[in-house]
Parts: C-alpha cells; structure tokens; sequence
C-alpha cells in the first residue's frame, strides 16, 4: 500500500487507520514501513520503532541472518513516519530507513544517486520479514501503551531548518548529528559530525523527537543558542534559524 499526505501530518496512513472496514486494524499483527529506503551504499539498514513489539529484534536478526544484510535495530520512538499511526492504533509497526543524506528533504534527491543494489538489500530484509508474519499464527507481543483516543492527523509543523542531518541510531542521552547540510545555520556556527546537541536556549534535549518537537516552535529568524557535547567538553554555540 501507498500512503500520501505523509509530509502534511502522516493523512493517508492516519485516515487509513481510522475508516478501514476491509482489514480491520484489530486483526492486524503488524506493520512494516518502507521509507527513503534508496540509500543504502556501505551502511546499516536501520529499523526504526523496533521496540513497539519484544519479538522484532529477533525477526529482524534472523531476517539479517538469512540474507547477509547488515542493520540495526532502533526502540526509540521518533515519530518519524507512516508506522506511528499504526503504532498509536496499538499496532506494532517499524520503519525500514537507510538513513538521512545531505539531498535529505531537497529537490537534488534525483533518480540516479538511487542505490540499486541497496535497494535489492532492503527488499531482501522486507521478503524475509513479511513471509515470517504471513505465516505466524499468533500476535506479536505488543508494548505499545494504548491511549484509547482517536488518532488525528493534526500535528506541528516545522518551519525552520537548523541544517542538522540526525544520527538515528543514535541511542544515548542526547541528539547526535551525523552531518551538517552547506549554507545552513548548522554550518554557520561551527557544528559537527558526532557532536551531541544537549540543550536549546533553556529547554534540555534528551533525545531526536524532544529535539524535533523544539525545533517545531520556534519561527524563522529566532536566534538560538545551542549547547552540545564534542570529545566529552560542554560546548555552546549561537545561531539564527532559516525559514525550512
């Protein structure tokens, strides 16, 4: 299945989750999401809301046993595609990412710096995963909290860019950038592949969705200033945000 409207607040997923009759969400064990999946190259394939059930740690590890991928297993909840509107109707469900680039977002993300053979990988991995839920009879083991409310597809939108390309595998206190974007804010004030942003003005950040969830309030032309963490010192910077 296609979803649209991902970038407009996940509407189709969202709408699909709240009105489906066909195939109930009830009676779905499971989700898998395929999401900017074409830039594999030497990298793990990252799978995102892996802790949203106990045994997808284990599918995916024999899934990358079975086929010789290499990936990662990522239980944090980022919020980050089609899957999070499954996940909130109490549906695990994960995202298979190759991770962001520097055309992340940007109209030089063009057909040909598609990776084929990743590709290949990644469909792979998928195969392997779906036929393993197509024939289990029982459900997954699910630790999603259930709030019993109607999922909406309203959110926040983000309307400035720092230039900051996340490392989502990521796992420790903080949010670590894997890479700058040229001519951004992030560039201007001297930020860093391995850095880890810590705070924002006042506002601590513990993680990518309290940093994505910081960025989300602030309005182009707010100065901010940044505190991170490079080689183990405290380090603070100050920059202005762009319009996105």
């Amino acid at each position: 299945m296609a979803f649209t409207g991902e970038e407009a607040g996940k509407r189709g997923s969202v709408y699909y989750a709240a009105h489906q009759q066909q195939y109930p969400l009830e009676k779905c064990i499971g989700m898998l999401n395929l999401d900017t999946v074409g830039r594999l190259g030497k990298k793990k394939l990252l799978v995102l809301g892996a802790g949203s059930a106990r045994e997808w740690v284990h599918i995916f590890r024999g899934a990358s046993f079975v086929t010789g991928v290499e990936l990662e297993t990522v239980s944090s909840d980022l919020d980050s595609s089609d899957q999070i509107s499954f996940e909130t109707a109490g549906v695990p469900a994960v995202q298979l990412f190759t991770g962001p680039n520097a055309d992340y977002h940007r109209p030089t993300d063009t057909a040909e710096k598609i990776d084929a053979e990743g590709l290949e990988k990644v469909a792979s991995v998928a195969k392997e995963v779906i036929e393993y839920l197509a024939s289990r009879e029982e459900p997954l083991t699910g630790t999603i909290k259930q709030n019993g409310k109607t999922i909406s597809s309203t959110r926040k939108e983000r309307k400035v860019s720092l230039g900051t390309i996340p490392d989502f595998a990521y796992s420790g206190s903080g949010c670590r950038i894997s890479g700058v974007m040229p001519e951004t804010p992030a560039e201007a004030c001297g930020l860093k592949e391995g850095d880890v942003i810590v705070r924002i003005n006042s506002e601590h950040v513990s993680n990518l969705k309290e940093f994505s969830d910081i960025l989300k309030s602030l309005s182009p032309g707010t100065r901010i200033k940044i505190t991170f963490l490079r080689g183990g010192q405290d380090m603070t910077v100050e920059t202005e945000v762009k319009e996105k």
